[in-house]
């Protein structure tokens, strides 16, 4: 039986998860953040040919070192582009090249063109020290032909798009976007940009989860509000686990803290409403976890091989519990060999005192400011009753999260302390 621990809970649901085997060739220009499904073995080398690193002249080295020429005849002017046939030089030759210009075939070494004492009528003189093959690039120096450049599994960035480019690729290979179905439950649900009926709320969650699903790599598809009916909920789950269509499901709302469903007992209390139709449905794996917010979160995998979680109801608890286990397994269905997260952590000077209750995670929302050249962090109050997970404002307000993990009661007023970013543009 697992110990109930975010991280016990978290290996759970990724030892359950369906990797995509499918890939798709897209435009190089579109790779941003799509996990790459073949090795990238370059066929060209990046400079395919010997090029100049700056503006200047080529020349041999063993005119300089060994017969101590100092002015150079200039013959030939390379530039970037060059299309004519480059000849060699002759001894006592150089050749002006520009940034990115291929080099005679027998230049050894390139001069700065700010370093040269003299160039007029044809003629260089240069009388500085020279370092052989300097401000040369010689073929293959940035990328080699054969040799793997990005492996399966890696996950393209902005300067992997530059290089995917440089070995001359217009399209990549890439595992297919996993397919998230989205449930939020809920009789008092409805949908932003209508009317809001009497004791009614928007649903902010299902909204949410599509932008998050996106951020993280999936492709959300909105299955719908659910009622409050166990009946109805067991047929959409049954419905959408036959049609093969999604990679993941996500529930919110109907989570509820009673556990009945766990003790084998008929549900009593519609709060637990996902996790009983999940048992009636397929394997529930957990529900419940030592977690604040988040504590009621399940996940569990249908009889057709669907797997699913069911996250709380409340925004916060969503937004916690997506990061904490939907994000990271959905980069591992996209095969990503890295799990990272969405925002960096900074280091921050706890200011206040905070507890918790011992053998729970909890989830601390901060603001941050700089003071004396160093970051402070101060916890934003919980509203009235105590429950951060309910309420939307904290998480406006707040610049980032801490968490103290299982083991910790307490900490003082003063501790170092790792926040977690809300933005990568934080004002202080």
């Amino acid at each position: 039986m697992h110990d109930k621990t975010a991280d016990s809970l978290l290996n759970i649901a990724e030892a359950n998860i369906k990797k995509i085997t499918v890939s798709e060739k897209i435009p190089v220009e579109d790779g941003i953040g799509r996990i790459i499904s073949e090795d990238i073995i370059p066929g060209t080398d990046v400079p395919p040919f010997a090029r100049s690193a700056v503006d200047g002249f080529a020349l041999m080295f063993s005119d300089f070192s060994e017969k101590k020429v100092e002015a150079f005849k200039v013959k030939s002017q390379i530039t970037a582009g060059y299309s004519n046939k480059i000849v060699p030089l002759n001894p006592g030759e150089a050749a002006f090249v520009t940034t990115g210009a291929p080099i005679p075939p027998n230049a050894d070494s390139v001069v700065l063109i700010e370093d040269v004492e003299e160039y007029s009528g044809g003629q260089m003189v240069y009388k500085k020290p020279i370092e052989k093959g300097s401000y040369i690039s010689p073929v293959g120096d940035d990328i080699k032909a054969g040799e793997i450049l990005f492996q399966k599994g890696h996950n393209i960035r902005f300067c992997d798009i530059a290089a995917l480019s440089g070995i001359g690729l217009n399209l990549v290979s890439v595992y297919k976007k996993p397919v998230i179905g989205i449930l939020s439950g809920g009789n008092e649900l409805a949908a932003p940009g209508g009317k809001l009926g009497a004791n009614k709320i928007y649903d902010i969650n299902t909204t949410a989860l599509k932008s998050l699903v996106k951020d993280a790599g999936g492709i959300p598809e909105v299955i719908g509000v659910v009622e409050d009916k166990l009946e109805k909920l067991v047929e959409i789950l049954k419905t959408a686990d036959a049609s093969n269509k999604y990679d993941l499901l996500i529930s919110t709302g109907g989570t509820g803290a009673s556990f009945l469903v766990l003790e084998n007992k008929e549900i009593t209390n519609f709060y637990d409403l996902v996790p009983s139709a999940i048992e009636k449905t397929g394997r529930l794996l957990f529900h419940g976890a030592k977690l604040v917010p988040g504590k009621p979160t399940s996940f569990g995998v249908l009889n057709g091989g669907t797997p699913i979680f069911a996250l709380a109801g409340w925004p916060y608890s969503v937004l916690i519990t997506f990061d904490l286990f939907v994000r990271p397994s959905i980069q591992k269905m996209m095969n990503s060999k890295n799990i990272y997260k969405r925002y960096p952590s900074v280091q921050a000077v706890l200011k206040h005192y905070v507890s918790k209750e011992e053998g729970t995670r909890k989830y601390f929302q901060v603001k941050l400011t700089k003071e004396d050249g160093f970051l402070s962090a101060s916890v934003i109050p919980a509203p009235k009753p105590p429950s951060a997970a309910r309420s939307l404002s904290p998480m406006i307000q707040a610049d980032g999260s801490f968490v103290m993990e299982e083991k910790a009661a307490a900490i003082e007023a003063g501790s170092i302390i790792s926040v977690t970013l809300n933005d990568y543009e934080i004002l202080y």
